[in-house]
């Protein structure tokens, strides 16, 4: 088995993950009903013009939720499938309810979420996450997995 340790994916502009599960996995407790509702509670929704590290888990389960929606439609819906599962297995849940919305003017209980330009899968940009099943849970709950924010206007 390949283990990913320290592995870095760089942009120019404000964003850019690190993977890294060499000191193991973090758990994310999921409520006695199986449901995992991802929204601003879970992490942060925002990912641009830090500087600032996001390290939670919930955190990269947004980020790569972010990324299903930006990757081409050839690749989006694999990407999510990858995605839930992998959540799924790993935490033991039933249900994920998506509450993220890329729309600014979003419904109420929907979290506007975004990653800036030139850090996004519509721009090629940090999908390395998506490569593989062991990349996917290295960078969701690897205890030192991260998304690193800042940009090139300081």
């Amino acid at each position: 088995m390949k283990i990913h340790n320290g592995f870095i994916s760089n942009s120019s502009s404000s964003s850019f993950i690190i993977i890294n599960a060499k000191r193991g996995y973090s758990n994310l407790p999921i409520p006695s009903d199986g449901i995992l509702i991802v929204d601003n509670h879970l992490g942060e929704t925002e990912f641009g013009w830090g500087p600032g590290d996001c390290r939670l888990v919930g955190d990269r389960i947004i980020f790569s939720y972010l990324q299903t929606q930006y990757a081409d439609v050839s690749l989006s819906d694999i990407w999510l499938d990858m995605l839930e599962d992998c959540i799924k297995k790993e935490t033991g849940c039933k249900v994920i309810d998506w509450r993220i919305s890329l729309n600014y003017e979003t419904q109420e209980g929907y979290a506007w979420g975004y990653i800036d330009h030139q850090s996004s899968a519509g721009e090629g940009c940090n999908t390395e996450m998506f490569m593989s099943y062991d990349n996917l849970r290295d960078f969701l709950f690897g205890k030192d997995s991260l998304i690193h924010l800042d940009n090139d206007n300081y």
